[in-house]
């Protein structure tokens, strides 16, 4: 014979939940790889296997729905090599990169193609907070934009009209 039993639920939080969408586009080998919403880290990859650029004067454009504008600018002879991903943190962010070890069963030669992750502490105090949205514009020395990376993160109501 089975028991049931009435359960009182003594917590009144409920939990909400959100549908997050990331897009991302570009111009060329060199993009975003992702921007935290928390306003930690951004990450800008190079995915040409061969060639370096010179990113020297490129500039990051973030814009949030609690900041409203934020400019970095590269500069003196930032390179970013091939396949690598360039982490740039806030400056009070505490970095976590992952290791760049060798995979069982992979052979050197696939292990030096691999994506190289190089971590940089800026001297911004954070890429500001992004709870809703954010847009985060790549721009070259010319001011031609290269990459744009994008996330909006929606309620229930919201999501679903969407579908």
């Amino acid at each position: 014979m089975a028991k049931t039993m009435d359960i009182e639920d003594n917590n009144k939080d409920e939990f909400i939940h959100t549908k997050t969408i990331f897009r991302r586009h570009s111009k060329g080998p060199v993009m975003f790889n992702g921007c935290s919403p928390s306003g930690d880290v951004i990450l800008i990859d190079n995915i040409s296997p061969k060639k370096s650029y010179d990113l020297t004067g490129w500039r990051i454009e973030r814009q949030t729905n609690s900041q409203k504008f934020l400019r970095y600018t590269f500069t003196d002879k930032f390179i970013i090599p091939p396949l690598t991903t360039i982490e740039l943190w806030s400056s009070i962010a505490t970095p976590m990169s992952p290791p760049n070890e060798m995979e069982p069963n992979q052979s050197s030669e696939e292990h030096e193609q691999q994506q190289t992750f190089v971590t940089i502490k800026t001297k911004l105090l954070t890429w500001n907070t992004a709870r809703q949205w954010s847009i985060n514009k790549l721009f070259d020395c010319h001011g031609r934009e290269k990459a744009i990376f994008s996330h909006r993160t929606l309620t229930p109501l919201a999501y679903e009209k969407e579908e």
